[in-house]
């Protein structure tokens, strides 16, 4: 009995301290801390991976910060997540991996 209630207990407290990580956590998106990976996931993979990756939430998140980085007009463009991940305010390890520039 005393092995279910210790059981229990450790139970309780790692659910608690889960549920806590995810109350402090910001939303999906840019939040400085999440940068580089969004940055770094938005520009790798496949173009079929890419083409349905980029309607998640964090990536829209990721879009709407972008704005028009590119002083191009429009807003939210790949282009302009390309010019804004690799501007070391925002990302200041810049793009990861083995980007696809969506300029080229």
């Amino acid at each position: 009995m005393k092995k279910f209630l210790i059981a229990a207990a450790l139970a309780t407290l790692v659910t608690a301290g889960a549920g806590l990580g995810v109350s402090q956590a910001k939303g999906p998106g840019p939040n400085g801390s999440n940068n580089h990976g969004l940055c770094t996931a938005y520009f790798n993979g496949s173009q079929n991976g890419l083409d349905h990756k980029r309607n998640a939430g964090p990536f829209q998140a990721l879009q709407t910060a972008a704005g028009d980085a590119d002083g191009d007009g429009t807003s939210g463009t790949p282009s302009d997540v390309w010019t804004w991940c690799n501007d070391t305010t925002n990302n200041p390890k810049g793009i990861g991996g083995n980007p696809t520039d969506p300029n080229a």
